[in-house]
Formats: structure tokens, sequence, C-alpha cells
């Protein structure tokens, strides 16, 4: 009877996974990122960049990216010559296997990285050196010094990937306007109602759906969910209960009972669908982000005008969240869904987005400077 019950309750909470929009309590003692302090450790770098690049590395740090695998790396030649990275063990094969997506994470974290440098009175000179998207070397960052300039911090500290109590109701032509300034022509937004937005909805689930079968994708995506307390804070990175959505008597649950093993079964990869598909029912419609080719110059570019409209959002009420399986699952990719949208430039980011009522807390941890920070 006892071992019935707890098979009830498992099959229960699994079919409201990824789950309720409205925690049942509070997070009930999960890990947050203010919990760890992500500076420490790291006394043969700050002797050689100082506060001053501790505090720009740390911010950088806070850059979206897949899965939160946290791909860069950061090699200190000197005090003022920086190499920017990427580490192939948080490289995601199974979704993203020419590294594209990863490349698109290493320009939203040097935006971060050059918000905070001229906040510190650094302007930074950027030059690709990588000639192929698997180089583990990817750009030399030159910081010279120069007049500060006034940014709200605050902007990439409180930055979230939001998923769940959307309103909706389409963006207004003003904030669209205001978010995609100076990107007009590269930011599109489409609203739910819309043949577009029809056409993202549909596509979207179909490929979640696809995704959340294909053996090779779920198990990549098993591997960086930290269930427990334990697994997060020995990590700090990868996708936690609350990152997820999965909060209150729930949150407590999983971290408690789930393992890997829970991601690979059944009633998981139905949960995961389910959830989407009511996903699809309340957004404010959808955000694409477009580009001329995919060079990693491009790509890099990309991923830093992406940060810049998603530092502009939060205080506008605006959540953003990007939703990539419909590029990841499209056989053509990019300029086959540019084509189905009536897009000239390959398609990049496919966000869902809304506006909210109040504004959740970040939550996804951040891995310490000096494990992905390292001495030339």
């Amino acid at each position: 009877m006892i071992t019935s019950r707890r098979t009830f309750l498992r099959q229960t909470l699994t079919a409201g996974l990824v789950l309720s929009s409205v925690p049942l309590l509070t997070n009930c003692g999960a890990v947050a990122r203010n919990d760890i302090d992500i500076a420490i450790n790291a006394p043969q770098i700050k002797e050689l960049i100082g506060q001053d690049g501790l505090d720009i590395l740390r911010l950088a740090s806070l850059a979206p990216n897949g899965h939160n695998t946290q791909p860069w790396t950061v090699t200190i030649v000197d005090p003022t010559t920086w190499i920017l990275g990427s580490d192939q063990t948080r490289w995601l094969p199974a979704v993203d296997p020419a590294n594209r997506e990863m490349l698109l994470s290493l320009g939203a974290f040097l935006e971060n990285l050059v918000i905070a440098a001229e906040y510190k009175g650094y302007a930074v000179d950027l030059n690709v050196i990588a000639q192929s998207a698997k180089e583990l070397q990817i750009a030399e960052l030159a910081l010279r010094k120069t007049s500060p300039k006034i940014y709200p911090l605050e902007c990439l500290r409180k930055r979230r990937t939001t998923k769940n109590n959307f309103l909706s109701k389409d963006l207004s032509a003003q904030d669209v306007a205001k978010i995609s300034a100076g990107n007009a022509e590269q930011v599109h937004y489409f609203p739910r109602s819309s043949s577009q937005g029809k056409y993202l909805a549909e596509g979207t689930l179909e490929t979640n759906r696809i995704q959340a079968y294909r053996d090779p994708a779920q198990e990549e995506l098993a591997d960086w969910i930290r269930w427990s307390n334990d697994e997060a804070r020995t990590h700090r990175d990868g996708l936690t209960p609350a990152s997820l959505g999965i909060t209150g008597f729930t949150g407590w649950y999983v971290r408690t009972f789930y393992d890997r093993s829970d991601v690979l079964k059944k009633a998981f990869r139905e949960a995961t669908v389910k959830k989407v598909a009511d996903q699809m029912k309340t957004n404010g419609g959808w955000l694409v982000l477009t580009s001329q080719d995919s060079s990693i110059p491009t790509l890099l570019d990309t991923g830093r005008r992406f940060q810049r409209l998603f530092l502009s959002v939060r205080e506008r009420m605006i959540a953003i969240h990007p939703m990539t399986q419909l590029i990841e699952e499209t056989p053509e990719g990019p300029m086959q869904i540019a084509c189905e949208l009536g897009l000239n430039e390959s398609v990049q980011f496919i966000l869902r987005t809304g506006y909210l009522k109040s504004y959740p807390e970040p939550v996804s941890l951040r891995r310490p400077i000096a494990w992905f920070t390292r001495l030339a």
C-alpha cells in the first residue's frame, strides 16, 4: 500500500511537472544564486586583473545560455589582454551540433562584459581569431582605459528567463519599437493571432514533441538538470527545479526524489510536451531575431544584439522565453524558417514573449570566476 501511494504521488507530480505556474508554497529551501559567492578562490586572477576585472567577469557570467551550461572560458594573457573561448565539455552536440547556439551564448557573455567594462572605465576592442566554431579560442579582447559610462548594472543582475504567467496581450507598437531600437531591421515581432505567430506556435509544439522523444537530446537534457541542492552546490550550473519553473511542494519533492533517470521516462516526456502546449495558449506573441549569415563574427554580434534586447524588457514588464527547438529540429534550419515567416535573413532566435503582472527574481546558478578563468 505504501509503495502504491508513493507511485501514485510520483505519477501525479510528474504529470504536473514543468508545471504549475502558481507555487503551492515558497521555494522550500532551494539553492538560490545569491547563496553562492562566484568570486571565491580566485586570488591569482585578482592579483593580475584587480577587483575591477573580477567585477567585469562576474557580471559577464550572468549572460543567458543554453541549458545553463555556461560554455565560456576566459584566458588572462595580461591585465588588459583576455582570450574569450569555449569549453568543449559544455557544448550541446545533440541539439547544437554546429555550435551555433554556443556562439550566440558567447555573444551574450561578450555584451555583458563590454557593458561592465565600460562602466568601470575600459573600452573593449574585439578581434575574432577563430576560423571554425569548433575551435576553443574564439576572440581576443583588448581592454584600454577610457571614461566610464553610466549604466544601470541591476539590469544585468536582474535579467531572467521567464516561462510562466504570461498575459495573452499583444506587445504594444511602442514597446516593440523601444526594445528593438537600433536593430529594427533584424528584430521582428509577430502577434500570437497572426499567421506567422500560429506557425511559430504550432512548429514549436511539434518540434518540442520531436525533441522530447529523441533520446540523444533528452539524455543531454538529463545531464544538465541539477535536481538536488547538493548537485546544484557542487556544479553551480545547469537547470534547477526553480529555473524550470517547479516551485513550492512540487519543487521540494523533485529535489528530494528525482534523478537523471526520471528525465528519460515516458511520464516526464509527456509532461514536457503538455507544458509546452499550455505555454502556447498564453503569450503575447513572438520576437524573432535574424542575421545576414551564420559566420562566427555575425553570430557573436547577434548574441550581443539579443542580450541588449533582453536587458531592455524587464522595465517594461515584458518576459522573454527563448524556444530554440524549431530551429534545432527543422531540417534546413534558420533559412527554412525565415522563408516560412517571409523574412530574407537567417533566423537565429525565436523568443516567446508577453507581459507579466510581476517579475520574478533570477534563479539560475553561476559558477565561480576561477572555474572558467585561467592564466595564460
